[in-house]
């Protein structure tokens, strides 16, 4: 039987592949891509991870954590914890710690590279307004917000949630791993300096995004998910398993299409 995050990349490999290529990324690996326009994603990004943080707040609220703390009851161990929901929030204060470092990478690497990162901003509110937004960052700002437990008394009360985030991240990881592959394979002599941006996606933002810390880190999310949900297959039966697919498809779907509209035209 297919994992779960298996079965979801396999239900809707033609919005998946939408999701992850597209004119942004195939200017990004030819070297074509603007300062201006690297620049205008760039900063909806940097907003994106002010979201992302939200929702992990959002999540860590509602995320059930064993009121035992050991393996066996009422002993400690300082063995990796063993049960989802610690594993889930260990993976989540990563992932807090991991997009501190990336906003900061972001700011110092734009002015490296002289890329301008600046949206319009309200002068009353001192937010950015939606309509200065990319779309797909509109839709990741409400699928964030609208992070909130599973059903009623229904099990994996978080799946919903880390399907969102394992989500975004998956898809991050094989859009600009396509792009690497794109460039190893196409580049000529010329070297990242001769690039539109100057070299900072080839030799800083694509490097960082497809390192194997980071697909290691992925690959961690979508683990906790898949043991979770083998585990109550294994207490409840096959039919558990239906029940909670249905309910990751429906994040899953919401994730392909933010994550297509978040790459800016060109």
């Amino acid at each position: 039987m297919a994992s779960l995050t298996a079965s979801l990349l396999a239900s809707s490999p033609e919005a998946f592949t939408a999701a992850t290529t597209g004119p942004f990324l195939t200017s990004a690996a030819a070297g074509t891509t603007p300062r201006e326009t690297l620049g205008l994603w760039l900063a909806n990004d940097r907003l994106y991870i002010h979201a992302y943080i939200r929702a992990t707040g959002k999540l860590l609220a509602f995320l059930p954590l064993p009121a035992l703390p050991g393996p066996t009851p009422g002993t400690v161990s300082s063995a990796p914890p063993t049960d989802p929901e610690t594993k889930l929030l260990d993976w989540l204060v990563a992932a807090l710690a991991n997009v501190r470092r990336e906003e900061a990478f972001f700011l110092a690497t734009a002015e490296r590279f002289a890329i301008p990162l600046d949206l319009p901003v309200d002068p009353t509110t001192g937010t950015v307004p939606v309509a200065a937004k990319l779309p797909g960052l509109r839709r990741w700002e409400a699928l964030f917000d609208a992070v909130a437990p599973g059903p009623a008394g229904a099990p994996l009360p978080w799946l919903e949630a880390a399907v969102v985030f394992w989500g975004t991240e998956v898809c991050y990881l094989d859009a600009w791993t396509r792009v690497r592959d794109a460039v190893a394979a196409a580049r000529g002599p010329a070297g990242p300096d001769a690039d539109a941006d100057g070299g900072a996606l080839r030799r800083e933002f694509i490097p960082n995004w497809t390192n194997d810390e980071f697909r290691r880190f992925v690959h961690q999310i979508g683990s906790i998910i898949d043991e979770a949900v083998a585990e109550q297959v294994r207490y409840h039966g096959a039919a558990v398993r239906d029940q909670l697919l249905e309910r990751a498809l429906g994040q899953w779907r919401e994730v392909l299409l933010a994550e297509e509209s978040f790459w800016p035209a060109m």
